[in-house]
């Protein structure tokens, strides 16, 4: 992992970013068939025929300058292979330049840019010849040393076990189904193929130099890591960036368990408020770089609003908290526009997050083990803590998991860990909270209007000894 130079540079700090997506496609699921869904993209005469989600760049960027964003990514090309940008190297590409557009307004608007780039998958029919498997998403394609039916089996493991998870989280979130996704996994079928990742490789490697030479982007978010010795290309993407451009931030989706021989932060997913909770907690005292991802809607492939308007806003901030970046996947539709309940949501957020912004990236996560602050006492168990230091204070957090009536909130600190409080601080509004104090504990009542749907924050000032 490479060294941290410069520890206010925005990719080593908390913070908040947008991711956007071009993935969420009326009528086709994030696990589809390729044969299909390539034959929808060709004209009579079988060239590409681009139809959609088109971007609008500038809108996009103005919504980033909006919520108040710390960064954002932009996905130059997804799973299906399609480049949205002006590549030499192949004709599955959109007529207009998307990513020059991004790169201008990030740069104009001065936010920083990375460029999302899945190293792992790619459905683009140049690479029919030596792809694994057409019939799903999962088709890996930069796999070396291993027989063509053991590639094509672990794809359609992979697969199975995608649909798996996406039909458990179906019914836990109680997302509809429709009967073509139960039905999808008894239309597997294989292909027949030449294995020569190479091929894959070089067309990978000279994609990465024109996005870095023609759009001079911040960083390249990878998707995704695989260990070296089931798939090649983080490997050598890692060996690659390493050697020719090192001032580059790369960072790859599931590194965040890995040990990177090359890379400066690491990365993973978190959906809901349960797992964010989870992974702050075992990533709170990491010594490197951290972030995680998630969809702002329902899902990656499922642009329905969330049903509590203030859940994406607790993920970001239980990470953030934890140390850790946060971005949200906001879903456009075909025509460009951002879907605008999860936009209002991301609205929501920024515009209770930006005079909160320096509570998060720059602060640091109190060394402590376990899920609980340490002499925090806390009787509602919707209300979960989480600790850092800001300046010479604390600050803790006390964040809902879920949304319920909001009422007086009581807190209590043990003296024997808490026996320099000299003032318990509202932030931002800076209100002073009176609090009691006997031989074992110090008590405070958030009064009901002061408590928060997302984070209430509270500055513990101490005394100087």
């Amino acid at each position: 992992m490479i060294k941290m130079t410069n520890k206010k540079d925005w990719w080593v700090k908390p913070g908040v970013g947008i991711m956007y997506q071009i993935e969420a496609r009326p009528g086709w699921l994030w696990n589809r068939n390729y044969d299909k869904f390539n034959a929808s993209m060709v004209n009579e005469n079988g060239d590409f025929q681009f139809n959609g989600p088109y971007c609008k760049m500038k809108e996009w960027v103005d919504f980033s300058k909006k919520v108040g964003v710390d960064y954002h990514i932009f996905e130059a090309k997804w799973h299906d292979g399609i480049c949205y940008f002006d590549t030499q190297y192949t004709d599955w590409k959109t007529p207009e330049d998307y990513c020059k557009i991004f790169s201008e307004e990030s740069i104009k608007e001065k936010i920083p840019f990375m460029f999302y780039y899945s190293n792992v998958f790619d459905h683009n029919p140049q690479f029919d010849s030596i792809q694994p498997l057409r019939c799903c998403t999962p088709s890996f394609i930069c796999m070396h040393n291993k027989p063509k039916r053991f590639i094509s089996g672990f794809s359609l493991f992979f697969s199975f076990v995608v649909w798996m998870l996406e039909k458990i989280k179906h019914l836990t979130r109680t997302i509809p189904i429709e009967d073509e996704d139960a039905k999808w996994f008894e239309k597997v079928h294989f292909n027949k193929f030449k294995q020569n990742p190479t091929k894959y490789e070089k067309y990978m490697f000279a994609q990465l130099t024109e996005l870095i030479e023609k759009y001079k982007p911040d960083g390249l978010w990878m998707d995704w890591w695989m260990p070296s010795l089931i798939e090649s290309s983080s490997d050598i993407i890692m060996d690659f960036m390493k050697e020719n451009y090192p001032n580059t931030v790369l960072t790859f989706n599931g590194s965040i368990n890995a040990d990177l021989k090359w890379g400066h932060y690491v990365s993973f997913e978190a959906h809901d408020v349960y797992s964010a909770w989870k992974s702050g907690n075992k990533n709170r005292r990491k010594k490197i770089p951290w972030e995680l991802v998630g969809p702002a809607a329902c899902g990656w492939d499922n642009p329905a609003p969330r049903n509590d308007p203030y859940e994406a806003s607790r993920i970001a901030t239980i990470i953030m908290a934890s140390g850790g970046k946060f971005a949200f996947g906001m879903p456009a539709k075909m025509d460009g526009s951002l879907y605008k309940k999860p936009g209002k949501h991301l609205e929501l957020f920024g515009k209770w997050y930006k005079p909160r912004r320096e509570l998060f990236t720059e602060a640091i996560p109190m060394d402590y083990k376990g899920k609980k602050v340490p002499g925090i006492i806390i009787n509602d168990k919707n209300i979960k803590s989480i600790c850092s230091t800001h300046n010479d204070d604390y600050l803790l957090h006390l964040i809902p998991l879920r949304s319920i009536p909001i009422k007086t909130l009581p807190i209590k600190f043990v003296i024997k860990k808490w026996k320099n409080i000299q003032k318990i601080i509202l932030e931002p509004s800076k209100k002073e909270l009176g609090f009691k104090k006997d031989e074992k504990l110090i008590s405070v009542s958030i009064p009901k209007e002061e408590v928060e749907r997302i984070d209430t924050i509270l500055r513990i000032k101490k005394n100087i000894t």
